[in-house]
């Protein structure tokens, strides 16, 4: 049961999500009317705001029992530290079984709140999911690289998590992750070596955004990059703090293999 506090600390993080008119919609909607809507809505329309506020596992739990946690579309839990423990409340939830965003960054999550997020039964519905800022390492990323649960996802953030070449390995033989958009490996520690080994994976094929800043590359990830089968749909390259020539960024650009790429991110 929640306490009367963290009641009201998640009423007020609480935000409508409304939806985009069309260009022929001239109404004007008010505000009460739009939370009525989404209160009796089928469809979740409530966007909840969690990030820092130091939620223990209790509060996790009291969360999941929270009347109104069916209602909410997208969930953002953002430096909390709940670790696992706290990933393995949510993973079990068939309250979140209509999430369509999930936040988890910085929460000390590793390998094994990674695979029970890639084994829940409740998150298939789930198409945006952030882990950026945690421990989750190849093992970890094996499990998300062939779960069925995250099959829909489109946009992936894994910045700042131990990947390694390994991980990089698990990723591009990746059995489910077929519809990705975006994908952030930003600081990841793949090096050329786990460039090459991403760049074998289909898993790139629907990409249009890839970033792979800081990540230790030097001339011999240009090449590797040009010569890439699998990256047709990519318009944007984010390459910050990598080693690379002006001979090598030219290598990128006039790569006939990356056709759609638009936005070449690069130190200079």
């Amino acid at each position: 049961m929640l306490s009367p506090l963290f009641e009201s600390l998640v009423e007020n993080s609480m935000s409508l999500i409304a939806d985009e008119p069309g260009d022929d919609t001239a109404m004007v909607i008010k505000e009460g009317e739009m939370f009525s809507d989404a209160e009796n809505s089928e469809e979740p329309k409530f966007k909840l705001d969690l990030n820092d506020k130091d939620l223990i596992l209790e509060e996790l739990h009291d969360l999941m029992e929270y009347s109104r946690i069916g209602k909410v579309k997208v969930l953002q839990l953002d430096k909390n530290s709940f670790g696992d423990a706290g990933v393995e409340v949510i993973a079990g939830s068939k309250c979140l079984s209509k999430i369509v965003s999930l936040s988890l960054g910085y929460n000390k999550i590793t390998d094994r709140g990674a695979e029970a997020l890639a084994a829940s039964p409740h998150l298939n519905q789930v198409r945006t999911l952030y882990l950026q800022g945690n421990g989750i390492g190849p093992l970890g990323i094996e499990a998300l690289a062939n779960s069925k649960t995250f099959a829909g996802v489109e946009i992936l953030y894994l910045k700042n998590n131990p990947l390694g070449v390994e991980g990089a390995k698990a990723l591009a033989q990746s059995s489910t992750l077929k519809n990705l958009q975006e994908l952030v490996l930003a600081r990841t520690r793949l090096g050329v070596e786990g460039l090459a080994a991403l760049c074998q994976g289909e898993v790139l094929a629907n990409l249009t955004l890839l970033s792979l800043a800081h990540n230790g590359f030097d001339d011999r990830a240009a090449a590797i990059l040009a010569g890439c089968d699998h990256l047709p749909n990519l318009g944007t390259l984010d390459l910050y703090g990598s080693q690379l020539s002006e001979d090598a960024i030219a290598t990128i650009r006039g790569s006939q293999k990356l056709k759609s790429l638009r936005a070449l991110q690069v130190d200079w």
